[in-house]
């Protein structure tokens, strides 16, 4: 069997007014395996969709040898390319063999018929993926399992020399898992088919794929051989996640240990076992013993809303400094100013803030960061006030109308904060560090001292 060559050029797909993949271009390499990894709703099944002619392109093109699939006959694209898509459903009724011999329709005529061929391929097939004891069992009987065994075996009987799969580990246990990826190897090996395999498990992609393209939000990230492309730093980009990544005790290929708020990355130790950063403090008894617990009023004084005399402070606060984590673990800080009267909103009685994100005044990256990791710490500032005041908590950026309405006009998204601790501090080493002047700022007002803040707190958390 020929390797057919595979490609998309500026492709853009969509569903009605959805656009999910636009202005992207990739080429899969003849002959052998590739692997399609990225985080849920990134566009992967969408593209394999686009590349099997099941969803029409809106822009660009797709070609199969240099040829436009669209024109290319329906029937004698069947026979080269073959699509098993997330979730298919079977007729009512069927039998297994009845559904994987529908595998064999492009190869027969208007009026079917099967032939010797078709019976060997059908044969072949279900031998293989391990459901020839199931041949009379209606596929509605089977478990979740068995029913994916039986659509992998119905795809490898179109015997076409392109093999696109959505997913085909899906509802399978390891074993069967790392069988079925081995019967794809098998058939790359022997007929030299092209696949290409949307995978959901970073480390079996990286073992059985020999080249791996990695997508986000529509776009591809990298492309290339696993042993070049799955770094800890792409791990991390593409799926906001900090991980580790080792050889494969095994294949060799690269491993993905991930990391977790339970489970953080571990020191980095030198090839003798001993820590990079000996003087590294990782845990809370070791901080203590270096930092005593604070005074009883310092760990008093915060509460889980914005009482009344909080919501002064705020509403007379036109600076803002805004503290997110990045994909790398990285924390941005973003200074933003808004008229008095015409920035923050308190809701829910406290328990929520609203912040206007209007032209001109947005912090995007502030905003991409919160869409992979929603802790966020915000500290207000007032002019002449030597004290501010501290929120912490996670936020979403939104567009909902009821939201946006808050503020008259010139607002088409926002950051939503569920605040989960207020805390007042008393500025002195801003102030004493030459870089905070507020004695050079306007008319502080009637705003709330620090004690006002601290004593509303208290009073707000006992009651």
């Amino acid at each position: 069997m020929t390797s057919s060559h595979l490609s998309a050029s500026d492709l853009v797909l969509r569903y009605d007014d959805r656009v999910v993949i636009d202005g992207l271009s990739v080429r899969i390499p003849p002959g052998r395996i590739t692997a399609l990894v990225g985080p849920n709703a990134c566009g992967k099944s969408t593209l394999l969709r686009g590349l099997g002619r099941i969803l029409a392109p809106a822009g660009g093109v797709v070609r199969l040898d240099d040829t436009d699939v669209r024109d290319v006959p329906r029937r004698q694209f069947a026979r080269r390319v073959g699509l098993l898509p997330q979730s298919p459903i079977a007729p009512d009724g069927i039998t297994v063999v009845d559904l994987v011999e529908r595998g064999r329709s492009p190869h027969q005529g208007w009026f079917g018929g099967r032939d010797a061929a078709d019976d060997d391929a059908v044969l072949s097939a279900m031998r293989s993926t391990g459901v020839l004891s199931l041949a009379d069992r209606p596929v509605a009987e089977l478990s979740g399992g068995q029913r994916q065994r039986v659509w992998i075996a119905m795809a490898l009987a179109q015997d076409t020399d392109v093999l696109l799969l959505d997913e085909p580990t899906t509802y399978l246990d390891v074993a069967h898992a790392v069988e079925v990826l081995d019967l794809l190897v098998d058939r790359n090996v022997e007929r030299q088919t092209t696949v290409v395999v949307v995978l959901h498990d970073l480390n079996l992609a990286c073992r059985y794929a020999d080249h791996l393209i990695a997508m986000n939000e529509g776009r591809v990230i990298t492309a290339g051989a696993p042993d070049e492309v799955m770094t800890e730093d792409l791990v991390s980009e593409v799926f906001g996640m900090r991980a580790r990544v080792i050889p494969d005790p095994v294949s060799q290929s690269p491993m993905v240990v991930p990391a977790g708020r339970h489970h953080p990355l571990p020191q980095r130790r030198t090839p003798d076992g001993s820590p990079t950063d000996p003087s590294r403090i990782r845990d809370e008894r070791a901080l203590r013993d270096v930092v005593p617990e604070p005074h009883p009023a310092i760990m008093d004084k915060g509460t889980d809303r914005i009482d009344p005399v909080a919501a002064r402070f705020l509403a007379a606060a036109p600076i803002v400094f805004m503290a997110t984590t990045g994909n790398s673990g990285a924390v941005t800080v973003s200074p933003r100013g808004d008229h008095q009267g015409s920035g923050v909103r308190i809701l829910d009685d406290g328990r929520r803030l609203a912040l206007p994100q209007r032209r001109g005044n947005r912090r995007v990256d502030s905003m991409r960061n919160l869409l992979h990791h929603s802790g966020v710490g915000l500290l207000f500032c007032v002019p002449r006030v030597t004290h501010v005041l501290r929120v912490n908590g996670h936020a979403t950026v939104v567009t909902d109308p009821e939201i946006l309405g808050l503020w008259d006009g010139g607002v088409d998204v926002a950051i939503v904060v569920d605040i989960e601790e207020t805390f007042v501090h008393c500025g002195k080493a801003l102030h004493a560090s030459k870089l905070w002047d507020p004695e050079s700022w306007g008319d502080p007002d009637d705003l709330p001292t620090s004690k006002e803040l601290y004593d509303a707190a208290v009073a707000d958390r006992d009651d």
